[in-house]
């Protein structure tokens, strides 16, 4: 008896290993074209920058910087860049509660403030201190903020150019 496979089982070896091979080299294709931005990640269910429509206009008074609680996301390559920005907003006395990373397939804005009904002073105040961030308004029930730093951002507001008075919030990302 001879122990070598028969050409029936050597052929079924042969399609399984090409096929795992190309299942992973689409994968990995795949998932470099979301990386780089050629496929729209919204497909799949991931971030996409907000559209503004839903955006209140009712007048909303900034509150102290002790009263937010701010979690900084970074959506860039940029390596520590949570961070720094973490410590930046702790020296301004915000509440840092959490610094982490956030994926966005079109990482071409300054930053996205994310927050709930409850928390849209909390949100208006952060505005101030990040010229150009986009507010999005979510379905959270509490008075968190999310701070997600994209590829254009270039700083937090200069302390002594902050006027803290009420107003809009500005979800188009005009700057203030």
């Amino acid at each position: 008896m001879s122990s070598s496979p028969t050409p029936a089982t050597r052929r079924q070896k042969i399609a399984v290993a090409t096929s795992t091979i190309g299942v992973l080299g689409g994968i990995t294709v795949g998932s470099w074209l979301m990386i780089d931005g050629t496929i729209d990640i919204a497909i799949v269910g991931g971030g996409s920058i907000p559209a503004g429509e839903d955006c209140p206009s009712r007048i909303l008074s900034p509150v102290v910087p002790e009263r937010v609680p701010v979690q900084v996301l970074n959506a860039t390559n940029e390596p520590g860049l949570a961070g720094d920005v973490a410590e930046d907003l702790t020296d301004r006395d915000f509440r840092v509660e959490a610094v982490d990373n956030d994926y966005f397939a079109d990482t071409g804005f300054e930053a996205i403030i994310r927050a709930g009904e409850r928390g849209l002073r909390q949100a208006y105040t952060v505005q101030h201190h990040i010229p150009g961030a986009l507010v999005d308004v979510d379905d959270r029930d509490d008075f968190t903020v999310d701070v997600v730093l994209g590829s254009e951002f270039a700083g937090l507001q200069d302390v002594e150019e902050i006027e803290m008075e009420p107003g809009r919030l500005d979800c188009a990302g005009s700057g203030r």
